[in-house]
């Protein structure tokens, strides 16, 4: 089968390795798609993805599939059911001289039943059997949907709430969107005006650019007077902290959502005791259904997020693509539909 392999950091490419096969308490999975996570999957080909360091390695943690075989153990699973994260090699694991790098660009997967008795592990609880009527882009985009979604509502309750969200990628344009529907005004800082744009469309009552603003905390104040209740980082950059300490009212709250940035965020000159800080674990195994419905009932419409497809075969234009900013999310089609 076909698989994605970072060779080595800065090189993949697509190579025949040997399908999966199924334990007792396995199932095997023809994967259609996957979606491109901008950031992780990224350093990942990088080598600078702080959690990752064994290479070669099979790229991909957004997939979903069809359940072609199920093991002799195994009740989770069914043939036929539509399925998340299949992994050709289970994230922590090796085979035929790999690693995983979450292992989902690939034909073939495998999802996992828990043994009796066992917690789930981090991956197997997000292994979930989902609505067969979700089309695979669905099913893929729902992914960062859910994880986004489970993030905002570890937050305090929004309703009425002055919200900034910093960040115009699709975690802070689906961020965004979680805490207007929770309630809050929405107020989104972004470099870039088309995906500002894009922020007003999906959710925003205000945003700033603040490459060209001249007073970002001036601008937040005439969205939010007081302050704002909550900033929410979803773009990591190193000032994320003495942004939020300026345009917060006392007892704001910072939450981040971000990758933490190489060598930590800068802190506010003399310290910011007011600023209370977050940082929720995002758990879309919890939401997942929930994004599911609202996109079977069309009150969200997946092309809101993604923007491109690829076929596995041209996974360079789809990674430089990501890298030249042009995708806010992106998918590669790994089996013909």
């Amino acid at each position: 089968m076909k698989a994605l392999i970072v060779v080595r950091p800065g090189h993949a490419e697509i190579r025949d390795i040997p399908r999966p096969v199924p334990g007792p308490r396995e199932a095997l999975v023809k994967i259609d798609a996957c979606g491109i996570c901008g950031t992780t999957d990224r350093e990942l080909i990088a080598g600078t993805q702080p959690y990752h360091d064994e290479y070669p390695a099979i790229l991909g943690h957004e997939s979903t599939g069809i359940v072609v075989e199920v093991g002799s153990e195994c009740r989770k699973f069914k043939v036929g059911d539509r399925v998340t994260r299949p992994a050709a090699i289970i994230a922590g694991g090796h085979r035929d001289g790999l690693a995983s790098c979450w292992g989902g660009f690939a034909e073939y997967g495998l999802v996992r039943e828990p043994a009796p008795g066992a917690e789930p592990d981090y991956q197997e609880d997000r292994e979930l059997v989902v609505d067969p009527r979700l089309t695979p882009e669905q099913a893929s985009i729902a992914i960062s949907l859910a994880e986004t979604a489970s993030w905002v509502w570890q937050l305090p309750p929004l309703g009425g709430a002055s919200v900034v969200v910093s960040g115009t990628g699709c975690a802070g344009l689906t961020i965004a969107k979680w805490c207007k529907m929770s309630g809050a005004r929405v107020l989104v800082l972004g470099r870039r005006d088309e995906r500002l744009a894009m922020a007003r469309a999906i959710a925003a009552d205000a945003v700033v650019n603040v490459r060209t603003c001249a007073d970002v905390p001036a601008a937040v104040r005439e969205f939010a007077s007081a302050g704002a209740d909550v900033f929410c980082d979803a773009c990591g950059a190193k000032d994320q902290i003495v942004l939020a300490a300026k345009v917060c009212r006392e007892g704001g709250l910072w939450a981040r959502y971000a990758v933490k940035p190489a060598g930590g965020y800068d802190e506010p000159e003399g310290g910011a005791p007011s600023l209370r800080r977050e940082i929720p674990a995002a758990r879309e195994h919890v939401a997942y259904a929930w994004v599911a419905d609202m996109l079977l009932r069309g009150a969200i419409d997946v092309r809101e997020f993604l923007t491109h497809e690829w076929p596995l075969d041209d996974f360079e234009s789809a990674f430089a693509a990501v890298a030249r900013g042009e995708v806010l999310k992106g998918l590669l089609r790994i089996a013909s539909l």
